[in-house]
């Protein structure tokens, strides 16, 4: 990697994690004022606008796959909150999936730019988070797997969590809260401007 991709890659980097803590911890606190408020259904006018299609079919034309008729359009907002509103596991199920998504993206970008193979123990703790939240949300580790140093703000990942769950439930807690992954992806941002202002430097020198 050359100092000015290297530049580049930790700049797009500092942006992406940016955006994803910002759009996880505004639902985070959507979901903790949909909840203090009595679980009230929420305004589906408002949200049928933003889920506005590019192209929307004047005429529903089914997709035919292995003799399955499959629609093209999702299931309506109501109903999509009606089932949520009576599971009562939902909202812990949805937090966990805003949790996930958010490692799932920022894992993804540091192995997209090689950043992966990092020994920094918060990196390393990242991809390992990843590979547990790929695994329906389990730790998993072989027999003997080498397993670098994955450590961050306390929090260290050895083959102990074997089996362990990533995220927790109403009933069963979790290696891992919301507020860990928030405070994992601003570290992560501060991480990569540090690196990138060592790359500016070595580009001065």
């Amino acid at each position: 990697m050359t100092s000015k991709a290297g530049n580049d890659a930790c700049d797009a980097g500092v942006l992406l994690i940016g955006r994803q803590l910002i759009g996880l911890t505004t639902f985070v606190t959507l979901l903790a004022d949909w909840d203090g408020k009595g679980r009230t259904l929420p305004d589906f006018a408002a949200g049928e606008r933003y889920l506005q299609r590019r192209r929307a079919a004047t005429h529903a034309v089914p997709h035919i796959e292995a003799g399955v008729r499959m629609k093209a359009e999702p299931a309506p907002i109501r109903l999509l909150w009606e089932r949520f509103q009576d599971d009562p596991d939902a909202p812990s199920r949805v937090l966990r999936t805003a949790c996930a998504n958010a490692i799932l993206v920022v894992a993804a970008f540091f192995e997209e730019h090689s950043m992966d193979a990092s020994k920094t123990p918060e990196v390393q703790f990242l991809m390992r988070i990843r590979d547990a939240a790929m695994n329906s949300n389990t730790f998993e580790f072989e027999s003997g797997q080498y397993i670098p140093v994955a450590t961050f703000d306390g929090l260290a990942i050895s083959d102990k969590l074997n089996g362990a769950p990533l995220f927790g439930d109403d009933t069963t807690p979790g290696f891992l809260e919301c507020g860990d992954v928030a405070a994992l992806l601003a570290y992560l941002s501060t991480h990569l401007s540090g690196v990138q202002t060592m790359v500016s430097d070595g580009d001065a020198g």
